[in-house]
């Protein structure tokens, strides 16, 4: 039997690198809002509740996530990613399953790798980490497995040595547990490392010191695309397009130059659509079946977001 699940929802950053009056998680990819994108994913994995938790200096976060009929918590002041999680607790007191912690500003990961995720609860884990290997791992955490393959425990960049630098597995930041667990140790995590947070990520030391088995889900690196500035937001929508693109073609739909069309996340399909070179659609089109969409076009209504 599936145990009952929840997710948090961290949208608590201050995106000062987005240059921009409107709250980084607030932007759009594919006409939708990268807050949008991550509550619906918590609802596509069936999450039984959902926690976003916003900061004081973005109010527009809380109205946004109470719109989309979700519970909100105040992260004041920011402490790290442990202290974020923490501060859905008391919405979750009563809660008895699985939570899972996402990020507003990931907004390409799939139900299905969700599932993974918590599909490795199932089967024994008490920590699922969903990790992928970059190009460049840059700054991320090393995800450092032990020589069972198990996870041993996560080193962020600035704490880590020339060895675990090396490692070519990082973390995504996406984690799930059981919630009562997961809280149990968050209230063990310190802030004592480089950046005197609290982080997450020490919940797998906790868990692995307590007998408990930690294990890594990998994801391809397109999904785990985490937006900080502008020109990650453009990646982001880029690598959304390719997705919707193939998603089109493998329906029936015949792009002429599909580098050159861009669609929606609610655009839908029918077979036989062909749509010439330089189209854009908006949120709320459907194309029927035959339909031919001339080149230079623009269908539904403008602006970016629902």
């Amino acid at each position: 039997m599936t145990r009952a699940r929840a997710a948090v929802i961290l949208a608590a950053g201050q995106g000062t690198r987005m240059k921009s009056k409107t709250v980084k998680v607030l932007h759009a990819v594919g006409g939708r809002t990268m807050l949008d994108w991550s509550v619906d994913l918590a609802r596509q994995s069936e999450a039984a509740q959902t926690i976003v938790v916003y900061g004081a200096h973005s109010p527009a976060v809380k109205t946004a996530a109470e719109a989309l009929d979700c519970a909100t918590a105040l992260q004041d002041p920011p402490q790290g990613t442990g202290h974020a999680v923490q501060s859905a607790q008391d919405a979750l007191e009563a809660f008895d399953g699985d939570a899972i912690v996402l990020y507003a500003d990931t907004p390409l990961i799939q139900p299905q790798t969700v599932e993974r995720v918590f599909a490795a609860l199932g089967e024994g884990a008490s920590v699922a980490v969903l990790g992928f290997r970059p190009d460049d791992p840059a700054a991320y955490g090393r995800l450092i497995t032990d020589a069972d393959g198990y996870l041993d425990r996560i080193v962020e960049f600035k704490d880590a040595s020339a060895e675990e630098r090396a490692v070519g597995l990082v973390n995504s930041g996406v984690l799930a547990a059981p919630a009562k667990l997961l809280f149990e140790w968050l209230s063990r995590v310190t802030n004592d490392n480089a950046n005197g947070e609290y982080y997450l990520t020490d919940v797998v030391g906790l868990a692995r010191a307590d007998g408990h088995k930690a294990v890594v889900v990998e994801a391809d690196a397109s999904e785990v695309l985490g937006v900080n500035s502008r020109a990650d937001l453009a990646e982001a929508e880029a690598a959304f397009q390719s997705r919707k693109r193939a998603e089109a073609m493998a329906a029936g739909v015949t792009l002429v130059a599909p580098e050159t069309v861009f669609f929606s996340h609610d655009t839908g399909f029918a077979r036989d659509v062909v749509i010439e070179p330089h189209v854009v659609i908006a949120p709320g089109v459907s194309l029927s079946e035959d339909m031919r969409v001339p080149a230079f076009s623009r269908l539904g209504e403008t602006g970016g977001e629902e």
